[in-house]
């Protein structure tokens, strides 16, 4: 009978034999973009990035621009541009995704994803619904380059668009723990959000999206 890290390793060997790697991501794409092209910040509306042509490589910018207060980015247009936020569609800031989560939901077994925080990582996503394994680069290919889903030593190529430290809104009505403080939360309404803070010196439950009197006290910053 197999350990369970023998079991671990044998379906990691199993899905590079078997499925084709794909990497999935949630970070600004700028395959088949123009050179100075706006293209959508996949994790907030109202930001942007531009993409640049670098040795015939389209490779978006390093850091996102933010619309106007009260404006979104509107991809929807000929020539993408910031709109006013009270004459948008109602659905205008509701395809969403988390930077610093791993989403396998939907996707196919073997897919593979970045580790959000540790480009020395990567995972791969198994049959059962948001349920992934880990994997690790070798030594001699030590980071993890997330659009071409291999392991190189180039380290500009990683994955860095998971700050910990700031909250990611996905879907309205959701509940995030403030990382800062595990007495509070935030509840979205992207692209804005609110901080609430737990009764009788309760614990926020980032599974639950509970207030929990004995809940664990967890914070991602300092």
């Amino acid at each position: 009978m197999l350990s369970s890290k023998q079991h671990r390793r044998l379906l990691f060997f199993i899905f590079f034999l078997a499925v084709e790697r794909s990497a999935q991501y949630c970070a600004p794409n700028c395959e088949g973009a123009r050179d100075g092209e706006y293209i959508t910040d996949p994790s907030d509306c109202t930001k942007y990035y531009v993409c640049i042509e670098i040795e015939g490589e389209m490779i978006p910018s390093q850091h996102p621009l933010e619309c106007p207060d009260g404006y979104y980015f509107n991809d929807q247009h000929t020539e993408p541009q910031c709109d006013p936020i009270n004459d948008a569609p109602t659905d205008f800031c509701s395809s969403l995704c988390d930077p610093c989560a791993v989403d396998c939901n939907g996707h196919n077994p073997g897919t593979q994803q970045p580790s959000p925080r540790d480009c020395s990582k990567f995972e791969i996503c198994l049959a059962e619904e948001d349920h992934y394994l880990e994997g690790d680069c070798p030594f001699d290919s030590e980071y993890y380059d997330f659009r071409t889903a291999t392991c190189q030593n180039e380290y500009s190529l990683c994955y860095h668009y998971c700050d910990p430290c700031v909250p990611h809104c996905v879907y309205d009505g959701q509940r995030i723990i403030d990382p800062y403080d595990c007495h509070q939360f935030y509840l979205c309404t992207p692209p804005t959000k609110a901080v609430f803070l737990c009764p009788h010196d309760q614990v926020f439950n980032n599974k639950t999206q509970e207030c929990e009197a004995d809940a664990s006290c967890w914070t991602a910053c300092q």
